[in-house]
C-alpha cells in the first residue's frame, strides 16, 4: 500500500473532514488534479528528471499489492511474447488464462454507492483508487475518503492483458446511461498526461459499449511502442493559428488497419474534436476503438466493419498490433500475412474512410479556433 506520509511538501492531503460528494460504504484513495486556471495544455506535474509520477507510484503501488494479495487469475509478466516476424513487428503474447469475456454485467457489490464495477473484479481490494478535477493549484490526496460521483474509479482486472492493466469506471450511476461522456473522456485523457509515463495507454472499444450498455476506459503499460505508434503518418489537417489551440489530424500510412491520428497539447481541442467524432460514428453506427498515448498527447481511431468471419471486432490493443494466443501451436504459428489480413477484414473500405476524413477536418476546423 501506497503511504501518504511519504509524500513530503508538493502534493497536499484532504482532511477526513473535507466536503465530498459522499456515497456510503466505499472508501478508497482519491487523487484530485490541480485546478486547470483556465490552461487547458497537457502537462504533468512530474518532470522525467524527478523521477516517476505522484499518480504513477500510487497506481502501481495499489496494482502490485493487488498481485501480490493473490487477486489475479495469473502473472501477465511471466507470459511469453515475442515479435512476429515482418516489417510491421506485430507483438504476439502466449496466455491460454486470459478471458477476453471478462467485462459482463455490473454486480451488487458497489450498489452501496450507485456503482458498478466489472465482474472480474473480485472484491473491494481491485478498487484502487479514484481520479477527479480538484479546485486547488496542486494535486491533492486523500488517503482514505468516498468517491465522489465526478470521479472515475481505478479498478483492477484479475485477467491482465498487460502489466497494471485496470478498468477506469465512472463512480456515479447517471453517468453509466451515457453512450459518450465527454467529461470523463476528458478525465481519462488528463489520467495519461498525469501518470507521465510512456509506457501507460488508455483504451475504448465501442463495441464493448454495447454488450456491458456502460462506458467505460480500459489501460495498461506496455513496455515497448506498439507497432501502431511506430507506422507512418501523413498530415491531413494542421490548424496552428493559436499555440495553445493547434491539432494535427493524420492517417497511418502501410498500416493494414485505418487508422486515423490526432495529436494536440491541449487537452480542451483534443477532447472536443475527438468527442464529437465519436458522436458522429455512434449516429452512423460504426464501431471503432481508440487509444490514448504519448502521455494523452495522441488519440489513435481506429474505425471498424464488422467481420462476419471473426464476428466481431478488434479490441484496441489488437488494433494497435498486439495479439494474445491461448495455445502455443497458434503463438508459434503467428504470421504478419494473417495478421494483416485480419486487420484488413475489418477496416473501412477507401470511400468510407476518405469521407471519414473529411469529416475529422471539418470537425476539428469548426472546433479548433
Amino acid at each position: 500500500m501506497v503511504s501518504a506520509t511519504k509524500v513530503e511538501g508538493e502534493y497536499s492531503f484532504l482532511s477526513k473532514n473535507s466536503h465530498l460528494d459522499q456515497s456510503e460504504g466505499v472508501k478508497t484513495h482519491l487523487y484530485h488534479f490541480g485546478a486547470e486556471h483556465g490552461n487547458d495544455d497537457l502537462k504533468s506535474t512530474a518532470c522525467p528528471e524527478q523521477g516517476p509520477s505522484l499518480l504513477d507510484t500510487i497506481l502501481l503501488s495499489q496494482w502490485d499489492n493487488f498481485a501480490w494479495k493473490g487477486h489475479l487469475d495469473y502473472d501477465v509478466t511471466a507470459c511469453q511474447l515475442k515479435v512476429i516476424e515482418g516489417g510491421i513487428n506485430f507483438v504476439g503474447q502466449l496466455n491460454n488464462k486470459w478471458n477476453s469475456f471478462s467485462l459482463k454485467e455490473y454486480d451488487k457489490l458497489f450498489e452501496s454507492f450507485r456503482c458498478s464495477k466489472p465482474n472480474s473484479m473480485k472484491s473491494y481490494e481491485g478498487l484502487l483508487l479514484c481520479v477527479a478535477q480538484g479546485e486547488n493549484d496542486r494535486p491533492e490526496v486523500a488517503p482514505s475518503a468516498s468517491p465522489p460521483k465526478d470521479g472515475l474509479l481505478l479498478i483492477a482486472n484479475a485477467y491482465p492483458v498487460e502489466y497494471g492493466h485496470i478498468f477506469l469506471v465512472p463512480a456515479a450511476v447517471n453517468q453509466l446511461s451515457c453512450y459518450w461522456d465527454k467529461r470523463m473522456f476528458g478525465l481519462a485523457t488528463k489520467i495519461a498526461s498525469e501518470v507521465n509515463n510512456a509506457a501507460f495507454r488508455v483504451f475504448f472499444d465501442s463495441r464493448t459499449h454495447v454488450v456491458s450498455d456502460h462506458m467505460f476506459f480500459q489501460a495498461c503499460y506496455f513496455p515497448n511502442p506498439l507497432p501502431v505508434e511506430c507506422a507512418s503518418t501523413v498530415v491531413v489537417y494542421e490548424y496552428g493559428g493559436n499555440a495553445r489551440s493547434d491539432i494535427i489530424v493524420s492517417e497511418t500510412v502501410g498500416y493494414p488497419l485505418k487508422a486515423i491520428v490526432f495529436t494536440s497539447n491541449n487537452l480542451k481541442a483534443l477532447v472536443n474534436v475527438v468527442s464529437e467524432i465519436c458522436f458522429s460514428l455512434h449516429d452512423n453506427t460504426t464501431a471503432y476503438s481508440l487509444l490514448i498515448s504519448n502521455n494523452g498527447t495522441k488519440v489513435f481511431l481506429f474505425p471498424q466493419v464488422k467481420n462476419l468471419v471473426i464476428g466481431c471486432s478488434l479490441s484496441t490493443w489488437e488494433c494497435g498490433g498486439y495479439f494474445i494466443y491461448h495455445t502455443k501451436f497458434e503463438f508459434d504459428n503467428a504470421s504478419e500475412t494473417e495478421i494483416s489480413k485480419r486487420m484488413a477484414s475489418v477496416s473501412l473500405q477507401d470511400s468510407a474512410f476518405e469521407d471519414l476524413k473529411h469529416l475529422c477536418c471539418a470537425i476539428a476546423h469548426d472546433l479548433v479556433k
